[in-house]
């Protein structure tokens, strides 16, 4: 059964937690603690969430992104769910936060079973969402040590997974190269990245929310010690009872340094493939993943390079994706990529997401690293607790910006 999102529980008696469940709503509804006007910094995949959960329920919401909606990271991502391969390769296993953020990982990706169809109600664009699953293979005897591994965390974590094996491996991905068998994780799945943003804006606009475009924000306007605006590139001020800045990986000089973003660059490339060609599922290798798209794309990536900002690709890096794609996948032998690119993701300094108030009037969505779009709705929710729209969790406070962590 379909869970409700955020604006239809919130008008109900009693309300969704992150966990499940359920607990009386006080007589007074909690969305009327929403602040009337938001302007939200940045149109990538979590100021775009931010802004679908605020207007669906009952703000006043505008997002000002400085070049094209969704042409940041989000257009550059891979677009992968995959909240259990992150959870069990991913994460490390000794991080402090390293229970609450896989729990979150999996809430948002539950969101996202809501989101896709309520969203794509609202848009004519595509979304590609899907629940197919994704897979990581064993290609060499070694894997399976890290495979065991992850089993091992999957228990910890909570996240449904599969062991199978080279034969059933070759039956459900008969495209892949003869591997050892796979580690399944049924629940993670994908959708259409550089669609996501077209689609979010759309359902932005038709819940009454502004998207615009070519507004760069320069700095915050501030009144009695609480932010009550923005200053645009141009001089103009836009007033506001409360501003969130989701500007991703770009540095915006009035922040503290503690909830200052470290860049993490990634390159990418694209093949074109004939349908048939491609896995079914997402391919989460442990050197490369492969991602089906629409209209027959397939995306490898990524390389992961902290602190370098420069958008552009080089031939080494790029050389080293095609050839861990090709061993993978043996129909790209005789296939050359057709586009490479890359991206900026967003680090904080403990590598894990920051939403909340940082000051009066001042609310960050940032730090969602490697999982922008898998963890989109479940920030967008977190936003929505700290407005003091829906009953406060203890993930609130686990990736509050106030954690000592980003203090110390």
């Amino acid at each position: 059964m379909a869970m409700p999102f955020m604006s239809e529980y919130i008008k109900r008696a009693d309300v969704f937690t992150p966990y499940g469940m359920t607990r009386p709503m006080p007589a007074r509804s909690l969305a009327q603690n929403l602040p009337d006007r938001t302007l939200i910094v940045g149109g990538g995949a979590v100021g775009l969430a931010c802004a679908w959960a605020l207007a669906s329920a009952g703000a006043r919401v505008t997002v000002l992104e400085a070049a094209q909606v969704g042409r940041g990271a989000l257009w550059a991502s891979g677009g992968m769910l995959a909240a259990g391969f992150e959870a069990c390769f991913e994460l490390e296993p000794g991080h402090p936060l390293a229970d609450p953020y896989a729990g979150f990982l999996r809430r948002s990706q539950r969101l996202w079973g809501d989101w896709a169809p309520q969203v794509q109600a609202l848009s004519p664009h595509r979304l590609g969402y899907d629940q197919r699953g994704s897979l990581t293979p064993a290609f060499k005897p070694q894997d399976h040590e890290r495979l065991d591994r992850a089993e091992v965390l999957a228990r910890r974590f909570g996240v449904v997974t599969e062991r199978v094996n080279a034969r059933t491996l070759s039956q459900i991905e008969p495209v892949l190269a003869p591997g050892l068998g796979a580690l399944v994780f049924p629940h993670d799945g994908q959708l259409d990245n550089r669609i996501m943003g077209l689609v979010l804006a759309d359902a932005i606009r038709a819940r009454g929310g502004e998207v615009q475009e070519g507004m760069r924000v320069e700095s915050l306007v501030r009144q009695g010690g609480r932010v009550v605006g923005v200053r645009m590139s141009d001089g103009a001020e836009r007033q506001a009872d409360c501003v969130i800045l989701a500007t991703g990986a770009e540095r915006f000089v009035e922040l503290a340094e503690g909830a200052r973003m470290i860049p993490v660059k990634g390159q990418m490339v694209r093949f074109d493939l004939p349908s048939g060609q491609a896995p079914r599922r997402v391919v989460r290798g442990l050197s490369i993943y492969l991602a089906a798209k629409s209209e027959g794309r397939l995306i490898a990536g990524a390389s992961v390079e902290p602190g370098k900002t420069s958008l552009e690709t080089d031939p080494e890096t790029l050389e080293r994706l095609v050839k861990a794609a090709r061993q993978a996948l043996p129909g790209l032998q005789s296939a050359d990529f057709v586009e490479h690119w890359a991206g900026l993701r967003p680090q904080s300094r403990d590598a894990m997401p920051v939403v909340g108030e940082v000051t009066p009037g001042l609310y960050l969505a940032l730090g969602a690293y490697r999982n922008g779009v898998l963890s989109a709705p479940g920030m967008a929710e977190l936003m929505l607790e700290a407005m003091g729209a829906t009953p406060r969790s203890a993930t609130a406070d686990y990736f509050s910006p106030q954690r000592q962590a980003l203090r110390s």
